[in-house]
């Protein structure tokens, strides 16, 4: 059975003030204990229930400014208002006719007057029962909507990872294979096979990004997966970035710097923080030019601390920018040397800055580049 709130808000609109104080006598008398609120006219009845968002009304038909008729039909196309019930209440428009002409416009129950207090009350103790009912609903229409959304976003992320396992997995993996099948049947000069050995190392750096992304976002989207904040020395761990990808920016003469403000510390998962530094840094080596620059920095801002990494790449456009952060319809871009991804960095960035408390956010300007920012606790 339905429970009626503790407390419902009731709005009571009539021109004549004796009517509005007999039927706030009758309800006052019984153990609804209501929030009564009285109105003159169909208008401020509208405005009245636009702002408090009652449990029910009572109107009266025929009132001056606004009759009752007109502020039900305003009120039942307001999606804020249209779940209301809505009694009519009058002494003159008591014909079936004028019945059937109230419940058209959206009254759920019709009152005769002079008021009979038991019928008075039965009927808008039924009718917070059934506004009560309608908030039920609601909730648990809103409940499965929420469920269908993630349940839509997993299917979604599956449906990435299968993707990338299909085809940016196994289609270096192909190109691995025939390379060591070449090395067995056919013999090669020195300097064919230095360059082989080159392309062999890309390839692998590309798998071993993929793969660590991959696993990464694989476990973020897990259930029972959880941040454990600690406090981290930002210095320390953007640093020991710059030597990892010390091979990959001297390979395209990048010049990547750090200016980072001395001892700044935030307060998030070590694991998460590595993952977002190593995808921010890769993904500003991949669309940056040979010879560009790239460059960390770091501010403070109330109890926050920015990370921006901004480079001089070819930015990005607006549909790009527009899809950035959907797997459904993130689509990895070619870097300025063809370097391959998956697509799957920044939302990693998105899902960890989130889960710890933070934010990510950028700008970008096509053949001008793009600077993120990631937004952190400092405590």
């Amino acid at each position: 059975m339905i429970e009626l709130k503790k407390e419902p808000c009731i709005i009571i609109a009539d021109d004549n003030p004796e009517n509005l104080r007999v039927i706030m006598d009758v309800l006052k008398k019984t153990d609804l204990r209501c929030n009564l609120i009285a109105a003159p006219n169909g208008k401020i009845l509208v405005d009245i229930a636009l702002q408090k968002i009652p449990d029910l009304i009572i109107t009266d038909w025929e009132m001056p400014v606004m009759n009752g008729l007109e502020a039900i039909t305003v009120l039942k196309h307001n999606p804020l208002t249209a779940h209301i019930p809505i009694i009519m209440c009058t002494g003159i428009m008591t014909t079936s006719g004028d019945l059937k002409t109230a419940m058209e416009a959206g009254a759920v129950d019709y009152v005769r007057k002079p008021i009979e207090e038991m019928e008075l009350v039965a009927r808008v103790q039924s009718m917070l029962r059934l506004s009560a009912s309608y908030l039920k609903i609601k909730e648990q229409k809103e409940e499965i909507e929420h469920q269908a959304h993630a349940l839509e976003n997993v299917n979604e992320v599956k449906d990435k990872m299968f993707s990338i396992i299909a085809h940016d997995l196994r289609s270096p993996f192909n190109t691995l294979k025939g390379m060591l099948m070449l090395l067995e049947i056919d013999p090669l000069f020195p300097a064919e096979l230095k360059d082989m050995g080159k392309d062999i190392q890309k390839k692998v750096e590309v798998l071993d990004s993929t793969l660590n992304n991959l696993l990464t976002w694989a476990i973020s989207q897990m259930q029972g997966e959880e941040s454990k904040q600690e406090r981290i020395l930002v210095n320390e761990i953007i640093e020991s970035k710059l030597l990892l990808f010390k091979n990959m920016t001297d390979q395209k003469r990048i010049k990547l710097t750090a200016e980072v403000i001395a001892d700044t510390y935030i307060w998030a998962d070590i694991n998460h923080f590595r993952a977002i530094i190593r995808n921010l840094i890769s993904n500003a080596i991949k669309f940056t030019p040979d010879g560009g620059t790239i460059k960390i920095t770091t501010t403070k801002k109330e109890n926050m601390v920015v990370i921006a990494v901004e480079d001089n790449g070819v930015g990005m456009s607006k549909e790009k920018i527009d899809n950035l952060f959907v797997a459904k319809t993130n689509q990895s871009t070619l870097g300025t040397n063809k370097e391959k991804g998956t697509g799957l960095g920044l939302m990693i960035c998105k899902d960890f800055a989130i889960k710890n408390g933070g934010r990510i956010y950028f700008t970008s300007e096509v053949d001008k580049g793009t600077t993120f920012f990631i937004e952190l606790p400092a405590r």
